[in-house]
């Protein structure tokens, strides 16, 4: 479906007709089903589905095809309520170090006790999710594993870090200096996708 039918259907819908409005949601249905399960650990997908169907909702009926295109529209807020969901979901389970199992007290009796049972896998050291962050961007490149540290320093200046690239693995400043930018817009891509 093109964006003139998808602006169309919009536009009956917000007339209310019902049919419609189902039509644009099974439009989108495929990329939120994806959206969810790609991101399965880092959100709860029923609320996050249910919550995408409600913003299609919302957007169709505040939609005006003169101002612009439904799907840009769409897919623009759902990214947006995706980022804050995930970041939602994290901050909320990065508190949670203990587990609650509830286990059977007695064969006799209906009771149940719950002990709290510390999982030792879900406690990260911050400072090895960093190292990890570091690695994955340099991709085993020396070079650019030797950027990365020097940016992790306070302080740090493009041009320093140019003049020491150029000391550890020769050539000139400059050059350096350059590929310092071109990875640096090369990791704001990565991060920006990652998001």
């Amino acid at each position: 479906m093109n964006k003139q039918q998808l602006n169309n259907l919009a536009t009956k819908a917000k007339n209310g007709d019902s049919d419609a409005m189902w039509e644009v949601k099974y439009h989108f249905q495929k990329m939120i089903h994806q959206m969810s399960e790609y991101n399965r650990n880092r959100l709860n997908q029923a609320d996050f589905e249910d919550e995408c169907f409600k913003i299609i909702e919302e957007t169709v009926m505040r939609f005006e095809a003169e101002k612009g295109d439904l799907p840009q529209l769409v897919v623009n807020f759902i990214k947006r309520r995706l980022g804050r969901t995930t970041k939602r979901y994290s901050t909320k389970t990065k508190a949670d170090e203990y587990v609650t199992v509830s286990m059977v007290h007695n064969e006799n009796t209906d009771g149940y006790m719950e002990f709290e049972i510390q999982d030792d896998l879900a406690i990260v050291d911050k400072d090895l999710m960093y190292n990890e962050r570091i690695t994955g961007l340099a991709a085993g490149d020396s070079k650019k594993l030797a950027i990365l540290k020097a940016w992790s320093e306070p302080g740090h200046s493009v041009t320093a870090t140019a003049q020491e690239l150029a000391l550890l693995f020769g050539g000139k400043a400059e050059s350096h200096r350059k590929s310092i930018t071109r990875f640096r817009s090369d990791c704001q891509k990565a991060l920006a996708c990652a998001i």
